[in-house]
């Protein structure tokens, strides 16, 4: 045996919540007779307790039956990332074809020294964009790939009763046991214990009566300090040549002693018979590691993720989008657009009939809203935005685009076919029809702006402002895209230019960010305010005399005369913009006047 301060793994425990039931599971989840998770506060103390353990190549791992069930896992994957280790990680942002190679890399990937051991499901799905950051190993097993689980619950008596072993040569094994040889020490909520199968026997059975204090240097002991929890190996065959059973058929092979014990406490698999009796005749299988053993079938060929599994992938995409005054171009664009989406939301207002009739002849979502005029704005598109998000039902992912727009044809299948990080907004390149006067000569966009904003409803840039994530204040189409963007950090934009969009591009820039017909009384866009100035979108000769800046970084709003611009709008010392005090970097200030 060795001491926990040898080991380059030790991990903590955290639920016996499971979406799977495995033969032979070392947490012994299908016996368990109440699912439980850690609490936040003994995680904490268990990752304090590892201080001084730390070194290159070791990783402390987060392990349960499924640890992103735990009910707090992502507070506690965070405090994880303040409490140990390096740096959050960059993996996992670009989109991921086959989520097996992904998780056969981060298998080696010990780099910052917290790992995460998942069957992945919907716990991981929830928690993707936290994993992302927080592990850079993974150790992913789906259990779908006719793996082998050896035996555990046959008791020291039944198993030297049954095949003729002696005392000398069980305890021999014992001392040589390859688990915790080759695998962890492990804390659980009840404490500390040399082996993590040890661990998941005393919790179950006894209550953590043999556990020890989880307290600075509990990971010193040496053997010769094990003593008690030497007791649990006697209902533990793991050290002997015993038999395994598939992962998957779900049922263990136990002995006598082991089914009164657990008849005794209730289990769940007892109960339904969801086991078979250890038999030395029938159970011929002797297995026997001699090295670090992966679970997942064969060495040459195992998956940690089963072919087919789809876990990690989307549920549903819908595109929402604004169409007032432009259902002639939404003629052309709903039809192919609703073939890339499992629903089409379009948001127009009550006297738009031309939207209308398009949205239903094609069967697309409709939704009315004139609230884009209210706080007389010209056309306020997040007011829009915020209205058609408010329809959906089990939220996932989502695209913002405009009714002008044509999606790529085959952007479905890319997208449902690929893992994608919620954590992320990605972007592609548009092409233009034609070329835009006031635009560079050049006929294609590669931004992160309105016409194809690709996000996750649960992206925790966004989720706790659902569903009234678009900001209200900009008085036009213009400039709010740019403000949505900027809830995502620099790192969490990703392009992805096989994807591009085309569009039916307007004559000049801007030209109807105020409206298709532009009313009056109505605050409106002039332009855009940037280090080089103020830009107007419209032909102008002077800035108007009062001016509303909404800056594209925050979204906070001021209205001032344009001589008193400079009092609120300063260089910062980065090359961008202060603005009402904030530095909002090189991000620009929309800009708009009342219109008689």
């Amino acid at each position: 045996m060795r001491s926990p301060a040898e080991m380059d793994i030790v991990q903590i425990d955290i639920s016996t919540k499971c979406h799977l039931a495995c033969s032979n599971c070392t947490r012994l989840i299908p016996h368990q007779t109440q699912r439980s998770d850690m609490p936040v506060e003994t995680f904490e103390r268990a990752v304090r307790s590892m201080e001084g353990w730390n070194a290159p190549n070791k990783l402390i791992g987060v392990i349960a039956g499924e640890p992103t069930l735990h009910g707090n896992f992502e507070r506690i994957s965070r405090r994880f990332a303040e409490l140990w280790g390096g740096e959050n990680t960059n993996n996992g942002k670009f989109p991921i074809k086959d989520f097996n190679d992904f998780a056969t890399q981060r298998l080696f990937d010990r780099s910052n020294g917290r790992g995460l051991w998942t069957s992945l499901g919907n716990g991981f799905y929830r928690h993707y964009e936290t994993i992302m950051e927080v592990y850079s190993h993974f150790n992913t097993n789906t259990h779908e790939t006719a793996g082998q689980h050896q035996a555990l619950l046959i008791t020291r008596k039944d198993y030297t009763g049954a095949t003729g072993m002696s005392d000398a040569e069980w305890e021999y094994n014992r001392d040589n046991c390859w688990v915790q040889k080759l695998w962890s020490a492990t804390i659980n909520d009840k404490g500390a214990y040399f082996c993590e199968v040890a661990g998941a026997i005393d919790r179950l059975y006894f209550d953590g009566k043999h556990a020890w204090p989880v307290e600075h240097g509990w990971w010193q002991r040496t053997p010769s300090d094990f003593k008690d929890q030497l007791e649990l190996c006697n209902y533990c065959a793991l050290a002997q040549p015993g038999p395994s059973q598939l992962d998957l058929l779900d049922r263990d092979i136990i002995s006598a002693e082991h089914k009164q014990i657990l008849k005794k406490l209730g289990s769940p698999a007892i109960r339904k018979r969801a086991y078979e009796m250890f038999d030395p005749e029938l159970h011929m299988q002797k297995r026997q590691v001699e090295t670090r053993d992966n679970y997942v079938g064969d060495a040459s060929s195992g998956r940690r993720v089963g072919i087919g599994h789809n876990s990690t992938k989307p549920r549903r995409v819908v595109c929402v989008m604004t169409s007032v005054g432009y259902g002639d171009d939404l003629a052309l664009t709903l039809p192919p657009n609703m073939r890339e989406f499992d629903e089409v939301i379009v948001v127009t207002t009550n006297d738009d009939a031309r939207t209308q009739e398009v949205v239903a002849a094609n069967g697309a979502t409709l939704v009315i809203s004139d609230r884009c005029f209210e706080d007389d704005h010209a056309f306020n598109k997040g007011k829009m935005l915020n209205d058609g998000l408010k329809v959906l039902k089990d939220a996932d992912w989502i695209v913002f685009t405009d009714a002008d727009i044509i999606m790529h044809e085959g952007f479905y299948e890319i997208f449902m076919s690929h893992s994608w990080n919620p954590g992320c907004l990605y972007f592609t390149t548009r092409i233009d029809s034609q070329k835009v006067e006031g635009k560079t000569s050049e006929t294609t966009n590669s931004q992160p702006n309105g016409y194809f904003q690709l996000f996750n409803a649960k992206a925790l840039a966004i989720r706790d402002s659902w569903p009234n994530i678009v900001n209200e204040n900009f008085c036009s189409a213009g400039s709010v895209d740019s403000w949505f963007y900027q809830q995502w950090r620099d790192d969490q934009l990703i392009g992805i230019t096989d994807i591009p969009v085309q569009h039916i591009a307007s004559e000049r820039l801007g030209e109807n960010w105020n409206g298709k017909q532009a009313k009056p009384k109505k605050w409106r866009q002039f332009g855009i305010l940037t280090v080089n100035g103020i830009t107007p979108l419209m032909p102008a000769t002077e800035v108007p005399e009062t001016v509303r800046l909404t800056d594209t970084r925050f979204g906070e709003t001021l209205t001032v005369h344009r001589d008193e611009i400079p009092a609120h709008v300063q260089f910062s010392p980065n090359g961008g913009l202060i603005f009402k005090g904030k530095d909002i970097g090189r991000m620009h200030i929309h800009v708009a006047y009342w219109a008689d």
